[in-house]
């Protein structure tokens, strides 16, 4: 795609020379998001770009590159393969759109190519098959987080362990990824100084040398209303650390969450429904609640719809009888992550033999690791 002319004075930024498609290793782009989110503020100011919804478009490019390691000649192959010769913009172009030092006038001719080659993404991740099952606990998962995103009111989700949270919400993720949804997934015992690297390193920005509050700054610099952020194992941060922490990390989501005006999903075992609704955390709780929310608390054990639309994906009949009632055991005493797993077992076994997948096949399974699960030693 030929660059419109400039029809200003200033000076174009020039791809630096480590930058260029003759590095030697290539690293993806290190730019952080709130840098980005100064050249959208630039272009708009300019009238380069008309709307804030045409300057998200640069975002996500960004985020595309950095999630799949891309530097900016990297991005200009892949544009190319995709929109050809013509409409693909340079690798020095991308740059200078990057970094709002793109001089030309009006920036809808790059725009338009990047609105193209995201359609085309966004096409190809809805045909890419990575053995997701969308069941109904699934379901009400994205339609929970697609809340969140798009009315701006924090969503709460409790459910028991192994329900297949984190795997709905990691393909929501997915599927609505490049700069847009952010996932973190928090651990044991962490303080609201890990939280802050953590989501800090997440927007790109380097946190060996930065102070605290200069990760704060770029974390509220670097996200909006155009972002979603999904804090998973939520409890954690409730049940795992001290009330003084604790209130610490809640109160530093709520901040992320007021100043950004990002969306906000917080997952949690049904520990959290108490820890964090009842208790010394129902006053931080309640700050959250004033802004409207969207709740979700998830059944202990999948409905059948669930059992069924996995049978599907195994290519198996629907379950019935007591098949059905052994599933359900199952389900409740192990989970949903356990079920699939034997399944997967039972479908490799059938497939060395040379047979199909059946129930007995799968019974035969759980029978042979309760077997294991009760045999004792002999010393």
């Amino acid at each position: 795609m030929s660059d419109t002319k400039n029809t200003t004075t200033e000076p174009a930024q020039a791809l630096p020379e480590r930058e260029r498609p003759s590095a030697s290793v290539n690293k993806g782009i290190q730019m952080p998001s709130h840098e980005i989110r100064k050249a959208i503020a630039y272009a708009l100011a300019t009238h380069r770009v008309k709307s804030e919804e045409d300057g998200e478009l640069i975002t996500w490019l960004h985020g595309y590159a950095r999630e799949n390691v891309l530097g900016y000649a990297d991005i200009e192959t892949v544009m190319k393969d995709r929109l050809g010769d013509k409409l693909a913009p340079s690798a020095n172009t991308i740059y200078q759109v990057f970094h709002g030092s793109y001089a030309a006038a009006n920036w809808s001719g790059v725009l338009d190519s990047i609105r193209k080659f995201q359609h085309m993404v966004h096409e190809e991740l809805k045909r890419k098959d990575i053995g997701f099952i969308m069941t109904k606990t699934a379901d009400t998962i994205f339609d929970a987080c697609r809340s969140a995103m798009n009315d701006g009111m924090p969503a709460f989700i409790y459910g028991a362990s192994q329900l297949g949270k984190t795997t709905a919400l990691l393909e929501f993720q997915r599927q609505n990824n490049h700069g847009r949804t952010k996932y973190l997934r928090f651990g044991s015992r962490w303080t609201k100084c890990r939280v802050v690297r953590e989501l800090a390193a997440m927007l790109g920005n380097g946190v060996k040398a930065a102070k605290q509050w200069a990760l704060e700054d770029a974390i509220f610099a670097g996200m909006s209303k155009y972002n979603l952020l999904i804090v998973d194992e939520f409890h954690l941060a409730l049940e795992t650390t001290t009330e003084a922490a604790s209130k610490e990390i809640v109160e530093f989501i709520r901040e992320v969450y007021d100043r950004t005006g990002c969306g906000l999903v917080l997952s949690s075992t049904k520990v959290g429904l108490g820890a964090f609704e009842g208790g010394r955390n129902k006053m931080l709780f309640d700050q959250l609640r004033r802004r409207g929310i969207v709740k979700v608390v998830l059944p202990d054990v999948p409905p059948v719809k669930d059992i069924n639309a996995i049978a599907r994906s195994f290519d198996l009949p629907l379950p019935a009888g007591e098949t059905l009632a052994d599933i359900k055991v199952l389900l409740k005493s192990r989970g949903l992550g356990v079920f699939i797993k034997y399944l997967q077992k039972a479908y490799a076994i059938a497939r060395d033999d040379g047979a199909e997948l059946t129930w007995d096949c799968f019974r035969a399974v759980c029978t042979n690791f309760t077997k294991l699960e009760t045999l004792k030693s002999d010393y």
